[in-house]
């Protein structure tokens, strides 16, 4: 679980870096139709974050409305107003993250081996151990990889350098 943490980790700051020099009075811009801006995606990686506590027996920090705005099958929409302020949306990734890091690093193996019982992608992750992983690698880094494709959309510069 070590190597997952790091990478976990990772994809914090990297949302940070992301993030970091775009405005708060831009991050429901949408430079495409229908593709998911920055105050979406942050959100929704939060609620990822705090999926891990779900999944492991625990409760969620965030709420119904939460859910609504940045849970699965949400539709992003340009409209400022209807999403938390960058800061917001940060130190909730803050607290989220290191509550998941937590909780994960203390799952047992009998947690881990239990069957996915949620909704989600139960055929490709058919183990809790399994979706966990995928909340806490793949699942962030293809949403990152979307922040990264819109500052591109929008003129920005690559913040990794490629």
């Amino acid at each position: 679980m070590d190597s997952t943490i790091t990478a976990f980790r990772f994809t914090l700051s990297y949302a940070k870096d992301l993030v970091h020099d775009i405005d708060d009075a831009d991050m429901a811009q949408m430079p495409h139709p229908g593709m998911n801006h920055p105050a979406w995606i942050l959100g929704h990686l939060a609620l990822g974050a705090d999926f891990v506590s779900l999944l492991l027996g625990g409760e969620l920090e965030t709420d119904e409305q939460w859910m609504k705005t940045y849970g699965p099958g949400s539709q992003p929409i340009d409209d400022r107003s209807a999403y938390a302020s960058k800061a917001e949306l940060l130190s909730l990734m803050d607290q989220l993250y290191e509550r998941a890091e937590k909780i994960a690093s203390a799952a047992t193996e009998e947690q881990l081996a239990g069957p996915n019982q949620t909704p989600f992608l139960v055929e490709q992750f058919p183990t809790v151990g399994d979706l966990l992983i995928h909340l806490l690698t793949t699942h962030p880094a293809s949403h990152l990889g979307q922040l990264s494709a819109w500052r591109r959309c929008v003129g920005k510069k690559s913040v990794l350098g490629v």
